[in-house]
Order: C-alpha cells, then sequence, then structure tokens
C-alpha cells in the first residue's frame, strides 16, 4: 500500500453525521452547504477522493435503523443528494481533457454480487444488457465524477472499494493517461492494462475497512482517466455459501444525451467505440478472471485504511 494513498484517504473520510439535516416527510431535507463545500475541496480541488460515511450514526439520530429497508433507502437517497449538490458547485470543464456536454447526473441500483440482466444506465445511447459490478482496476467511462453507494450487505464477505492513485502512478512513471487503458470486455468502461494494474495495486492501492454489514458509505472520485483515481473492489463472497447474499450498490455519475460524447471520449484515449456484448462472460474463463473476478490478490500486504483513522 502507498503510503501516499492511505494518506490520502485517510483526509478523505467525511462523517455525515456529523452534519445537522432535518428529516422530514420520509427523506432527508437540504443538503448542509459546508458538508458540500467539504467535498468540492477533497475530489474537485484536492485529492480527488471522499469517503462519506457515518449513515448509520445519521439514522440513529433520528430514531431510524440501516437494518430497516425503509431507512436504508432514505440514507442512500442522502447520499445520492450530495452527490447532486456537489456535482452542480463544480466547474466539470475544468476536470475533462476533452469536452463534453454533461447535462445531468443519473443514478442506478445494482446488484453488487449476482448478475443484472437487462441493464443499461442510459438507454437512449447504449444497449440494454447482461452486467456485472464486480471488475478489475477500472475507470467508469465518459463520466469525469463518480459516486459509489455500498451497503448494508447480508451474507457478504469482502466487497470493499478500492482506491487506485493512477495519477501518481503515470507521474513517477512518464506513463501516457491514453497508454494506461484498454477497452473492457461485456462492459463500456475502461480496463487499466494488467501490466499497470499489477504496479498499481502492489504500491498505489488501499481498500476502505468498513463493516458494510451495519455502515453504509459513499465513494465520491475525480473518475477521469487523465489526472483521476482508477477504483476496484476486494472480491465478494458469500460468508455462508448455504445462504443467500446480498450486496447493494448505487452508482451515480455525470451523464450526456447523445452518443457522440461517448464516441468523443474513447477517441480522445486513442480507443476505439467499443461493440459491447450483451452477456456477461462464464465463470472461470479468462475473460471473467481478467476483468470480472475483483481484486482478491496484488493489493499491499498492509493494513486497509480503517474508518476513524
Amino acid at each position: 500500500m502507498s503510503p501516499l494513498t492511505a494518506d490520502i484517504l485517510k483526509h478523505a473520510m467525511v462523517d455525515v453525521s456529523g452534519y445537522e439535516v432535518e428529516f422530514v416527510d420520509g427523506r432527508f431535507t437540504t443538503v448542509p452547504a459546508d458538508l458540500t463545500a467539504r467535498l468540492v475541496k477533497l475530489v474537485a480541488d484536492g485529492a480527488g477522493v471522499a469517503v462519506c460515511h457515518g449513515a448509520s450514526a445519521l439514522l440513529a439520530q433520528h430514531g431510524m435503523d440501516i437494518h430497516r429497508e425503509a431507512d436504508a433507502a432514505a440514507a442512500r437517497d442522502y447520499f445520492e443528494a450530495v452527490f447532486r449538490t456537489f456535482a452542480a458547485e463544480v466547474d466539470v470543464a475544468k476536470h475533462t481533457p476533452v469536452v463534453m456536454g454533461y447535462d445531468q447526473v443519473a443514478s442506478m441500483d445494482v446488484d453488487g454480487f449476482n448478475k443484472n440482466t437487462s441493464f443499461t444506465p442510459n438507454s437512449d445511447h447504449t444497449e440494454s444488457r447482461e452486467f456485472l459490478t464486480t471488475k478489475c482496476v477500472h475507470f467508469d467511462a465518459a463520466t469525469t465524477f463518480i459516486g459509489n453507494v455500498y451497503g448494508p450487505n447480508t451474507n457478504i464477505t469482502g466487497g470493499l472499494p478500492i482506491v487506485c492513485d493512477t495519477r501518481e502512478y503515470c507521474r513517477l512513471t512518464g506513463t501516457d493517461p491514453a497508454d494506461l487503458v484498454e477497452l473492457m470486455p461485456h462492459s463500456y468502461n475502461v480496463a487499466v492494462r494488467q501490466e499497470h494494474a499489477e504496479v498499481i495495486l502492489a504500491e498505489h492501492a488501499v481498500a476502505v475497512d468498513v463493516d458494510l454489514s451495519s455502515e453504509m458509505l459513499m465513494v465520491v472520485l475525480n473518475n477521469e482517466v487523465a489526472g483521476g483515481l482508477a477504483h476496484a473492489g476486494s472480491t465478494p463472497r458469500l460468508a455462508d455459501p448455504a445462504e443467500p447474499g446480498k450486496r447493494p450498490l448505487r452508482h451515480i455519475e455525470l451523464q450526456f444525451e447523445d452518443g457522440q460524447n461517448l464516441n468523443n471520449w474513447y477517441r480522445h484515449y486513442r480507443l476505439a467505440m467499443p461493440e459491447v456484448k450483451v452477456r456477461v462472460p462464464d465463470v472461470n474463463t479468462p475473460e471473467h478472471d481478467r476483468y470480472h473476478q475483483g481484486v482478491s490478490s496484488g493489493l499491499a500486504a498492509h493494513s486497509p485504511v480503517t474508518l476513524g483513522d
């Protein structure tokens, strides 16, 4: 684990339970301005990452419980509101090397353990397909800022978010960001090439160590290949193989209204527009093991950064 990355992540922790917010008619109300300013400072103006946690404590302050689905949904919606407020405050054009017509924030709830079917976050310019959330080190395509909301899980071990300081890796090695990535089969996202990913995981990556069975968190990232941070997840597994598992995820991102923006983004990084397969690869195949197994080895052999460090 890179000390620099660990230090970045320690300073990126944002406890949302420390910001006063009212709960009215089944939802949390206006996002506090100082919370938004904190995310702007960390993600847009700083190192490029914020880890929002404290959902369980925030719910408890209002007599709620993260293990009740309606209460967990309210916390998830609040995290999305936090991201939307942050995105509205940022001059996105300063953070993307190619002109993009971002005109909305889109969100989608996905199954973080099982296969998603008939999936697309943008049906106007991408085809519906099967989808796996478990991935190798990667960037989400053509969206400068993202938020990933994790938890609460049921009967799942692993599945921890991993932040990769690809920006520092490129600086130290002189790697052109366009040479860092490749198309990922079965996905519009782009994978960090294997020869780079191995070093990045060993020297420039850190996992957020949190008990996601009793907590929810949102990782907000500068997701641009040039100047941003890649992400991955440790491999999720069933704690009890005889019982079903649940790993809810909400993905939030900047979006645009047509496919030309998507094509422009790929061309900037010297990539062709992908022809995405509508079915995910079977387990124990080379494509699955390379792109969809998650991080089960190679991560630096040090303790992950824990909440409160």
